[in-house]
């Protein structure tokens, strides 16, 4: 049997700070790219939060999603380019939004 991932929700969101993507932003320089970045790691930030405060796990998220753990991972590492179906997905599974 597949031992479950120790990745608790409110460790993972991702800070700016170390993200491989921000860093190669800091040198190479793009703005839409990086207001994409941000954006991106913003949604993955709120969505870790709102874990949290539900006391849900990424694995509970993907559970009621009907998702692969990678795929919920790969969401809150803060890479994902978030479409506007999926974030109106998670906001509806969570019951909350993600921009506001």
């Amino acid at each position: 049997m597949k031992k479950e991932g120790k990745m608790h929700a409110k460790n993972a969101g991702v800070t700016k700070e170390n993200n491989l993507i921000s860093n190669w932003l800091k040198e190479h320089g793009d703005p839409a790219i990086d207001k994409l970045v941000k954006r991106n790691l913003a949604s993955a930030n709120r969505i870790a939060d709102i874990l949290s405060h539900k006391n849900m796990k990424p694995a509970d998220l993907a559970r009621i999603m009907g998702k692969q753990r990678s795929e919920i991972s790969k969401w809150l590492s803060g890479t994902h380019s978030f479409s506007t179906k999926t974030i109106t997905y998670i906001e509806c599974v969570l019951v909350t939004s993600l921009t506001e």
